[in-house]
């Protein structure tokens, strides 16, 4: 049986490898390796090939380098898990790809600390924070749309000399406290 795309992703070497390819039109397996120099390259190959296989990339290019063929990797599809790609999940599963998501933003924040010539959070634009808020539905798809917009310009921008690159995350879920129910 194939694997299905959250079955993909649903890996923190395999998320990251997808996206570094979104942020690129193509790059080879030295390219990737760079970005991820804490990984083996023999691991970056072989979840190169399931992601690969399972149609989350594709073979953009080839060109021969030293009598070798070096191919050039790119997304094949979105790396985003849509609410069909995990229907029938367990509450297991759920929290076993969230568990991996806020693994790859605890690993990337490491990085981002431990790379940090001058560490200034405030210059880098960089904070966690969590807002606790009342809403209903509405006022919630009101605010998914006003932040999609906003993220969409944002995501338009080409990379520039004083362009650096963010990840911006946002986590939603209700919140039950004792003695709430659930309408």
């Amino acid at each position: 049986m194939g694997r299905t795309k959250a079955d993909l992703l649903i890996h923190p070497v395999r998320l990251q490898i997808v996206l570094i390819l979104s942020r690129s039109s193509a790059l080879s397996t030295a390219e990737i390796a760079h970005e991820l120099s804490d990984v083996p390259k023999s691991s970056i190959y072989r979840h190169l090939q399931k992601l690969l296989e399972g149609g989350m990339v594709k073979v953009e290019r080839t060109r021969q380098v030293r009598g070798v063929q070096e191919k050039y990797y790119a997304l094949a599809e979105t790396p985003h898990l849509s609410s069909e790609d995990v229907t029938g999940f367990t509450k297991q599963d759920h929290v076993r790809t969230f568990t991996t998501f806020t693994a790859t933003l605890i690993r990337d924040f490491n990085s981002y600390i431990q790379h940090s010539v001058k560490l200034d959070l405030a210059e880098d634009r960089t904070g966690y924070n969590v807002v606790e808020v009342y809403a209903t539905t509405e006022e919630l798809d009101d605010f998914g749309k006003a932040f999609g917009e906003s993220i969409q310009k944002l995501v338009k921008n080409e990379p520039l000399k004083d362009r650096n690159l963010h990840k911006l995350v946002l986590i939603s879920h209700p919140l039950k406290r004792g003695g709430e129910s659930d309408g």
